[in-house]
């Protein structure tokens, strides 16, 4: 990954491993999703049905990236070899696309292979159609005009095969294929000038990668959208780009600024968040890039009459776009910050941003604009069910660290609501049994399932079979007596989840519902087809889900397009029915997966396997997921909130009780108060 991703460096080493390795199976579904369309294979594919490739010339090792601002930059790759006099047309060919397909670091090879008026304008960027692997090229020659019929002096040459997937000049992706891929193909021309074979058109701003090579010569980086609704303190989204291993700082800087202006009619900056979540405001252009030490100096026409509102938010997607905490590898030069320049003239924040006093100057970094943080980290509680309780108790990992937890809280009882937040109560010893006195609730059953909101002021609680026929109701933490019944949810709820808005999300019967704190259900259109849980994220944009299809299951994210906003950008009304997105599916390599939880802005936790369940880290990105470690035994499902708290998993054998993990790598501890269905907020 690029240096000049943004994201806090990890502390987990299956997530430094995990993003060297490049994409992974995406699949895109739209709106009807009887389509499934795969993006990447989770299998890298070898070039197969190619010609032979020449057996001499020179090979020699290098870094893939000389002037790479990618963290894993030494990654090493055989140096392509230039063409020589003996080889055909087709495999002039085969060495272009080899030599092409680690540009920029052979790029200098790679137009060796074209007509030197065609090298000259040579300049595919990131743009590139990925396939499965090529077909056996089909060459046909032919005598050029005035030559003898014998003297074969122009040729053409057929590239063709199963198109996964085609990224923008953004590194966006922009289309795929079916799952099998969709047929794809360019046609090569090639001359004979002084004997030997140079093409005269190859594609025009692309380049053409097998899966393999895209896994080899791409990683992914991160891109932060503004939040719809638009507002102060409202976190960034992320999404991703893939980019070449090897791009130029300069070069970097500029196609990511590029990826968040506004589209202009033609590919949409973001397929997954279109009509979701926010580019540069409209009219907004790029006039220049610079960089001066680690600062880069970000010019943008368009803005000047702006409010400082917008001006500050175009700031805060600037700085965790392009500002990274620190140089990886130290030789690289890395952005640490950044400054705006309107039409040449560096923009002054105010001096207030995030309720924080800041120094006024031009040069801003992530630390100014800390509230913008789409997913920040801090001590959290978790919520769980016990012998027809809702209970909660802080799962700090620094706590655990120690064997300690928080202290039992009754979520329902007035007098305890305050001890909700972490820190108010020293910690007991995880094989603590000690838990406060039950509270009546006669109105809401036995449950099995709850949730407390983002903002830790509202509680859901689900009782299946409920004789008084409140099976969904909602209410305010520490309150036992106004917890109103939901209708329009009835039986077969399996999974609940608050966004940011203070609107609930609940899977039932396979259907997808949102229900506002203070209204009735309303359904969510394009879901896919039985969906079995469900978790939003906290940037309150996007939400996975998992799918069971047919014998298996999947896992999916989309993003949630919410109402028209108003002027002073509040959420309307919900519609008859709110909708989602375009649905991608990730996960490559899962098997059965039962739940599910965001871990952080990138990446996902998912209890997946049959007879032995296992802990498996999901990039939201498409990359390959990795293995975290094996669940408890009995475990059904899992909740986590970023590196500052535990894992927490269910484990429904036993009566139901609770163990914590104080990493992605474990041990797990087993608590002493019993429990079911564990969940942080949200």
């Amino acid at each position: 990954m690029a240096s000049l991703t943004p994201r806090p460096a990890r502390r987990s080493p299956p997530f430094a491993r995990r993003r060297s390795r490049a994409p992974g199976l995406l699949f895109a579904r739209g709106l009807s999703y009887a389509r499934r369309a795969c993006v990447l294979a989770a299998v890298a594919v070898s070039v197969a049905g190619c010609v032979s490739m020449p057996s001499s010339g020179p090979v020699g090792a290098i870094s893939a990236t000389p002037q790479s601002t990618s963290a894993d930059g030494d990654v090493i790759e055989q140096l392509p070899a230039g063409p020589h006099g003996t080889q055909g047309p087709a495999e002039i060919v085969q060495g272009f696309l080899t030599a092409s397909a680690s540009y920029p670091a052979n790029a200098s090879i790679a137009r060796e292979y074209l007509l030197g008026s065609v090298s000259r304008g040579w300049n595919p960027g990131w743009s590139v159609t990925v396939f499965s692997k090529f077909n056996p090229y089909r060459q046909t020659l032919s005598p050029g005009f005035g030559h003898s019929a014998q003297v074969a002096t122009v040729a053409t040459v057929d590239v063709s095969g199963d198109v996964q997937s085609t990224f923008n000049g953004s590194g966006q992706i922009v289309s795929a294929g079916s799952q099998g891929g969709t047929a794809g193909s360019y046609r090569f021309s090639l001359m004979k000038v002084d004997g030997q074979w140079r093409i005269s058109k190859p594609p025009p701003a692309r380049r053409l990668l097998t899966v393999q090579q895209f896994a080899d010569f791409y990683r992914s980086q991160d891109l932060y959208f503004t939040n719809l609704p638009t507002s102060l303190d409202q976190p960034l989204v992320t999404d991703s780009v893939f980019v070449p291993v090897g791009t130029p700082t300069t070069e970097l800087v500029t196609n990511l600024v590029k990826a968040l202006l506004p589209a202009t009619g033609g590919d949409p900056q973001s397929a997954l968040l279109q009509r979701a979540a926010g580019t540069f405001p409209a009219g907004t252009s790029l006039v220049s890039v610079a960089q001066t030490g680690s600062t880069a100096i970000v010019n943008l026409g368009g803005l000047t009459r702006t409010s400082t509102t917008v001006k500050e938010q175009v700031s805060a997607q600037l700085a965790w776009t392009l500002a990274t905490p620190r140089a990886s590898p130290p030789s690289v030069a890395a952005v640490q910050s950044v400054e705006l320049e309107l039409n040449g003239k560096p923009w002054i924040p105010p001096k207030s941003i995030c309720g924080i006093r800041q120094a006024r100057s031009p040069v801003q970094n992530q630390a100014t604009y800390a509230c913008y943080n789409p997913y920040p980290s801090r001590p959290a509680s978790f919520s769980f069910l016990s012998h027809g309780q809702v209970w909660s108790r802080c799962g700090s990992e620094t706590s655990v660290q120690h064997g300690l937890v928080g202290p039992v809280v009754s979520v329902l009882h007035p007098a305890s609501a305050a001890d909700l937040q972490c820190g108010r109560s020293a910690p007991v010893p995880t094989k603590s049994g000690a838990a406060p006195a039950s509270v009546q609730v006669p109105s809401i059953g036995t449950p099995s399932l709850a949730a407390v909101s983002p903002d830790g002021q509202y509680v859901a609680v689900y009782s299946p079979g409920n004789p008084d026929t409140k099976e969904l109701s909602i209410g305010p933490v520490g309150s036992s007596t106004k917890l109103n019944h939901v209708p329009g949810i009835g039986s077969g709820v399996t999974a609940l989840s608050w966004d940011r808005n203070d609107d609930l999300w609940v899977a039932e019967n396979g259907d997808v519902f949102m229900v506002p704190v203070d209204g009735q259900a309303v359904p969510v259109s394009s879901v896919p087809a039985d969906v079995t849980d469900l978790s939003v994220a906290p940037d309150g944009v996007r939400v996975a889900f998992i799918v069971q299809d047919g014998p298996t299951s999947l896992v999916d994210i989309a993003a949630i397009i919410h109402s028209p906003q108003s002027s002073q950008g509040q959420r309307g009304p919900p519609s008859e029915a709110l909708p989602i997105g375009q649905t991608v599916q990730v996960g490559p390599g899962l098997v059965q997966p039962r739940s599910l939880a965001w871990y952080d802005a990138d990446d996902l936790i998912v209890l997946a396997g049959t007879s032995s369940p296992a802990l498996w880290v999901v990039p939201v990105d498409g990359q390959a997921s990795s293995i975290s470690q094996p669940a408890p035994i009995g475990a059904d499902s899992i909740t986590a909130d970023g590196a500052m708290n535990a894992l927490v998993a269910g484990i429904s054998s036993g009566g139901g009780t609770l163990a914590v993990s104080t990493g992605l790598e474990g041990p797990w501890q087993p608590l002493g108060v019993p429990g079911q269905n564990p969940a942080y907020p949200g």
